[in-house]
């Protein structure tokens, strides 16, 4: 009987008019295909929802403490990499070449075509095991799970029911610490410029923000609730329209990154930080440091995420059976921006 795959495989063929194999070597960015050949299969396997199955070939386990190799594979979905995961990344790279472990350190940003791709070079990579940080597609992310054994999640909380480990923040009790610390500088009308809504961060944010503002005996108001794409040209376009459109606040909780459009935003319309409106951001990134004044900000420890997720990745004695599932607390560091 014939696989769901070679069905797949079969569909696209007949789609584009070529046969399985030019599909087949198409998606494996094969030079014997023309280029406009290979950009029809490419179009046609991503209408389809066509993913190749991941693990074949690969090695069934990884042995922590033998050496080998990991990939750390970063999803810039939604949020800027380069800013917020860098130093996470470091730290794990650092942290396994001194355990002997190459990691070879792929991205994922979503785009299809760049996600087959990503695909085929994990099932010839002969690495046992990978690390997941930030954020991907939901179809994705399942593949990703499905390609490497004992994946690890970091800064994601992966597809419920996880049967993956992961290492993560405590994204509620961040929006908690910096609001109540808004609301105990006495400011009422705190605004929440979060993420794109369906992103697992801007949830999270957004029930702590839900929570505190309950606990201080402050009413919900939905228009203090905004959504940007989690980068400061889009907060600062946001905010500005908010203004403009005569929205009363007196705070605003974001991210680090954003808060620098917030910023501009504000001394734009010629309104002062904090005295007019205090702000706070979250992630401790240097960029907060840079701002004047300098932002206040939930800071979380990078530092300790990696650590703790490559202790777990390279210790033998790993149940792998029983996933964990670590929450590193954040904490917050006080500056001129918010008092």
């Amino acid at each position: 009987m014939e696989t769901n795959q070679r069905k797949t495989v079969a569909a696209i063929a007949a789609e584009c008019g070529v046969s399985a194999m030019t599909v087949s070597r198409a998606l494996r960015n094969d030079a014997k295909v023309r280029e406009e050949t290979r950009r029809q299969i490419v179009a046609a396997a991503e209408k389809l929802g066509y993913i190749r199955a991941p693990r074949m070939g690969r090695p069934g386990h990884f042995e922590p403490g033998k050496g080998g190799k990991v990939e750390l594979i970063a999803g810039t979905v939604g949020r800027s990499m380069a800013i917020f995961h860098s130093q996470l990344i470091v730290s794990i790279e650092q942290r396994l070449a001194k355990a002997g472990v190459e990691c070879v350190i792929r991205t994922c940003s979503g785009n299809y075509e760049q996600f087959i791709t990503l695909l085929e070079n994990l099932r010839s990579s002969g690495a046992g095991t990978a690390m997941l940080v930030g954020s991907f597609i939901p179809e994705q992310l399942t593949a990703l799970l499905d390609a490497v054994p004992d994946v690890v999640l970091l800064d994601n909380p992966g597809i419920s029911p996880s049967r993956n480990s992961t290492f993560s923040f405590d994204n509620v009790e961040a929006a908690r610490l910096a609001v109540g610390h808004l609301t105990g500088c006495g400011r009422k009308r705190i605004l929440l410029l979060s993420g794109v809504s369906d992103h697992f961060f801007s949830r999270d944010i957004e029930q702590g923000y839900r929570n505190a503002v309950a606990v201080a005996g402050l009413p919900f108001d939905s228009e203090l609730v905004l959504h940007a794409d989690f980068t400061a040209d889009s907060a600062h376009d946001v905010l500005g329209r908010a203004i403009d459109s005569g929205l009363n606040f007196d705070a605003v909780f974001t991210n680090d990154e954003m808060a620098a459009g917030v910023f501009r935003a504000l001394l734009e319309r010629e309104k002062k930080i904090p005295q007019d409106v205090a702000v706070c951001g979250c992630d401790g990134l240097p960029v907060g440091m840079q701002l004047f004044p300098r932002l206040t900000t939930v800071a979380l420890d990078y530092e300790e995420l990696g650590s703790m997720a490559v202790e777990y990745v390279l210790n033998p004695e790993r149940d792998q059976r029983n996933p964990l599932r670590i929450q590193l607390l954040p904490h917050l560091e006080i500056r001129e921006s918010s008092c």
